[in-house]
């Protein structure tokens, strides 16, 4: 997804003599593509070595050469090879990545301030050190944001790193981050969902099309893991983080009619709701009785159930769709999100998700029932959806 001109007095193949810290940096690089074991990555991240002044003219172009092919070749695995197709001036467009979007859209750039976080990485003691590095966010790009997310996302399984990590705006206000794991990337109910807009247009919208494989699988990954969960703080913020963030989304993919950047969230919800679900699916390890007041337990358990709540949007958008006539400017976009509905029984899965969701209203009103149920003070309408 890169241009590369050829060196103009290109060097002989063979092995090129770095110091340790260039050793270690790209082994750092390595470690984020999947290509060294993560205890050694994790090892390295937590360690730290002595910043050298400058780094050699070979461990440059190694930095260079392992960015953009790592990147490329991560974004063709995720599903760029794929023959899906998506819109492109308001109609659908199928082929590859290469073959579906022109090379000037495609092209990888990193500033310097990605550099110097390798440096940083590689130098200090991320889950422990006061050296931050915090780059202006407005100064990355694209393919910036896109490596920082897989540095990101490579960390995981270590609390510390990604504490640390989550306090650097490069990655709190990520949108690759947000759309990958947004339980992750908060600390507290205290959180800013970044803006979408700028994922619609550009390389960026090129990568969100190769991710949507990728998104679909980690989504569905979570929702399967989400019954492990016992702490009931923990199941409400993650909760709250991706219903906010789901919502974000969506609204922005709508206003700009491209809907098709929403399908990992319809292929989650049909792999999900394939048979008959009942809340414990997501709910069933929250320990004990769980926060004192009814109204508080309700709204935990309403929030693990963030992506099947989101049916109630998609179903919208279908609706919308029937009445899509031939000479609208929407009919082929139209036309594709009735396809992709109808291939995920999206009608089926709209009905199982309300089920689910209704599951946890025990003071629901029946309709007609003129009734005013409340919950510990709490009108009834405010323990629904």
């Amino acid at each position: 997804m890169s241009r590369a001109a050829a060196p103009q007095n290109p060097e002989p193949d063979g092995p090129r003599p770095v110091s340790k810290f260039e050793f270690n940096l790209l082994r750092i690089l390595r470690f984020v593509f999947g290509q060294l074991p993560a205890d050694q990555g994790l090892q390295l991240v937590r360690a730290g070595i002595a910043r050298p002044a400058c780094l050699s003219k070979a461990a440059v172009e190694l930095v260079q050469d392992t960015l953009a092919k790592g990147c490329i070749l991560t974004l063709v695995r995720e599903g760029g090879w794929r023959n899906d197709p998506f819109l492109r001036q308001n109609a659908p467009a199928r082929g590859r990545i290469w073959q579906r979007i022109p090379l000037d859209e495609r092209v990888l750039e990193f500033s310097s301030h990605l550099m110097e976080f390798l440096l940083w990485v590689t130098a200090e003691k991320v889950n422990d050190t006061k050296q931050v590095w915090n780059p202006p966010i407005n100064e990355l790009t694209p393919a910036d944001e896109y490596f920082l997310w897989r540095f990101f996302d490579a960390c995981r399984m270590d609390p510390e790193i990604v504490t640390a990590l989550r306090n650097v705006d490069a990655f709190r206000q990520n949108p690759f981050c947000w759309l990958a794991s947004p339980g992750e990337i908060v600390a507290n109910e205290e959180f800013t969902v970044p803006d979408f807009q700028p994922l619609l247009s550009g390389l960026r919208v090129a990568m969100l099309e190769c991710l949507q494989p990728h998104l679909a699988s980690r989504w569905l990954r979570s929702e399967r893991t989400k019954g492990q969960i016992g702490d009931w703080k923990r199941m409400r913020l993650q909760g709250r983080a991706e219903f906010t963030m789901l919502q974000s989304f969506l609204a922005v993919v709508e206003k700009a009619n491209r809907t098709d950047l929403a399908r990992f969230i319809l292929k989650t919800n049909a792999a999900i709701l394939n048979a008959e679900q009942t809340p414990e699916f997501w709910t069933g390890g929250l320990q004990g009785s769980g926060p004192p007041r009814l109204a508080d337990r309700l709204d935990t358990q309403r929030a693990a159930l963030a992506i099947p709540r989101q049916m109630v949007v998609l179903e919208r958008w279908q609706e919308r769709a029937q009445y899509v006539s031939f000479f609208d400017d929407d009919y082929p976009a139209s036309q594709l999100w009735k396809q992709e509905w109808e291939e995920a029984g999206g009608d089926r899965v709209a009905a199982r998700a309300r089920q689910v969701v209704e599951m946890l209203e025990p003071l629901r009103t029946p309709p007609g029932s003129g009734a005013t149920a409340t919950a510990e003070g709490h009108p009834a309408d405010e323990v629904r959806m």
